[in-house]
């Protein structure tokens, strides 16, 4: 790989998030598309590189995104449709885009303002409450749950065992006792479709008894595309929520403007989503000789894209990328969702579930604030980035 020197900052280091930000801003000033960050491992920090990155899937392959390290001896785990190329993408894609279709997500709004509202009764007047502990990560767990078809007795138990994965990634989680439990769990579901008369109408149905050119999937197939599924609509749209938040309160005049003027919404969430950065980076693999904007990089070679890094970036957001701001024209420019074919499925259901609980606690807690003693602490993890909790009072 033809990069900078290796610098001391190491993206796939958990830490806080003002931490990681001075690193990628010292990335970006580095002035190189690409920084090395260990032999044959880069880091693209800026938001055209990372534009490009994620367009260029020929060169830039996502088999293996997310993970660094081999599965071990055991079977490899098959490609989930995060971790592929065309043309098993597209046709993984094509089977799945039905269960977020625009009509189905319309048909989600109302059940999902339910739960928000079911949530929020469940907390004691007045606080204290955590929101991501008491309201996002129930929310999301719930939602993604009954879209995959996760009873809501059995969401916490699986959204824990998926937080449980995330927190060792870029490590292997195949043969971890969390992936144990989950593929049993799914691997259970897929068989319940395939024998019911009237199966449920949900995610696991579709893949259960979809077809992929003719071929039906197999039960580890099920449980694995059904899995990611339940994990990626739950961690970081959480994370949105708790961090969007936070920043509202943080400083309350954000908060205040929202109550007076609820045409700021819309883009208040997309703020939140660009400057929470709930998911730090994604990885690609050299495919061939390439460059990113004049960079060569060797076949073979991991790119780590930032999208935090790139969400950023000054060149697009101006010189005040690192503050959030309710009036940000470019705030949609973020690639909080990913990028070209890639673009995350459940982008809408994210954003629908994000103004649902933002609304309702501007309605019915119009006098939130943070707790005395609230501090931020980040969540533990190289990949994912948000506050661990949001302690309110109202």
């Amino acid at each position: 790989m033809v990069a900078s020197e290796r610098t001391a900052f190491n993206p796939l280091a958990p830490a806080g998030r003002d931490e990681v930000r001075r690193g990628l801003a010292d990335a970006r000033g580095g002035g190189c598309p690409v920084t090395g960050v260990a032999p044959g491992l880069g880091f693209v920090s800026h938001h055209r590189h990372a534009r490009e990155a994620l367009l260029d899937h020929g060169s830039f392959s996502n088999h293996g995104n997310f993970v660094l390290e081999s599965d071990g001896d055991g079977p490899a785990p098959p490609d989930l449709i995060t971790q592929s190329d065309p043309p098993e993408h597209t046709r993984l894609r094509a089977l799945l885009r039905p269960g977020f279709a625009r009509a189905a997500i319309t048909d989600a709004a109302p059940w999902i303002a339910e739960y928000v509202d079911e949530l929020i009764d469940g907390l004691p007047d007045g606080g204290p409450a955590d929101i991501v502990g008491d309201l996002a990560l129930p929310l999301t767990a719930r939602v993604i749950g009954r879209l995959v078809g996760v009873p809501a007795d059995d969401a916490a138990e699986l959204a824990q065992l998926s937080l449980d994965i995330t927190a060792i990634l870029p490590a292997s989680f195949v043969g971890t006792r969390m992936w144990a439990r989950l593929e049993e769990y799914f691997t259970a579901a897929a068989r319940q479709r395939r024998t019911a008369d009237t199966p449920p109408d949900d995610l696991v149905t579709l893949l259960a008894l979809g077809e992929i050119d003719g071929r039906p999937l197999t039960d580890r197939e099920v449980a694995f595309h059904a899995w990611q599924l339940f994990v990626a609509g739950l961690e970081s749209t959480a994370y949105t929520i708790g961090s969007t938040v936070w920043e509202l309160l943080a400083d309350r005049s954000r908060w205040e403007a929202l109550l007076a003027d609820r045409s700021l919404l819309d883009n208040a969430r997309e703020e939140g989503l660009r400057h929470g950065s709930a998911i730090r980076w994604v990885l690609r693999t050299v495919t061939g000789p390439a460059h990113v904007d004049g960079d060569s990089v060797a076949a073979g070679d991991r790119l780590i894209v930032g999208l935090e890094s790139a969400n950023m970036d000054e060149e697009v957001f101006g010189p005040d990328a690192a503050d959030f701001d309710l009036h940000r024209s470019t705030a949609r420019r973020h690639l909080s969702f990913g990028h070209g074919i890639h673009l995350c499925l459940g982008a809408e259901l994210s954003r629908i579930e994000i103004s649902t609980a933002l609304g309702a606690l501007l309605d019915r807690m119009p006098g939130l604030r943070l707790a005395p003693d609230a501090t931020r602490v980040d969540v533990a993890s190289p990949m994912f980035c948000g506050p661990q909790r949001v302690d309110v009072v109202w």
